[in-house]
């Protein structure tokens, strides 16, 4: 009888691990989407304006999420997603930082702060692909 209860116990433990795993399994961009988000990435490091290019740089972020079916606010998008994201910390400072020049009338920003901020949106879009 104990092997029995054994054999059902480490079957339940085998289908929640499989569970778990296919859970925690991570969705990927399309080949098409994926070719898609560098076009438009491309066009982001051709921005010449620090405070555009930014912006624009949370814009294709933002738009691969939603090709990959998270949706809401970008702030949203982040807390659904950000286990996914090892420099979470960084896109929650880059979108700080974007909401700053969108709302913030004559707000500035520096090159190097705006650098930064892109390629913590370009290191979180690659890691989609």
């Amino acid at each position: 009888m104990s092997i029995f209860i054994t054999i059902v116990v480490l079957a339940i433990l085998g289908l929640l691990g499989t569970f778990v795993f296919m859970k925690l399994r991570r969705k990927k961009l399309s080949s098409f989407d994926r070719k898609r988000a560098e076009k438009e990435w491309q066009h982001v490091l051709s921005i010449t304006d620090p405070s555009k290019r930014l912006l624009e740089a949370e814009k294709v972020l933002d738009s691969a999420l939603e090709r990959m079916d998270v949706h809401g606010s970008f702030s949203e998008k982040l807390k659904a997603s950000g286990a996914r994201f090892k420099n979470i910390q960084s896109l929650w400072n880059a979108h700080k930082l974007r909401n700053r020049i969108a709302h913030e009338p004559g707000f500035s920003i520096s090159e190097h702060n705006a650098e930064s901020a892109v390629r913590a949106f370009e290191k979180a879009l690659k890691t989609l692909f």
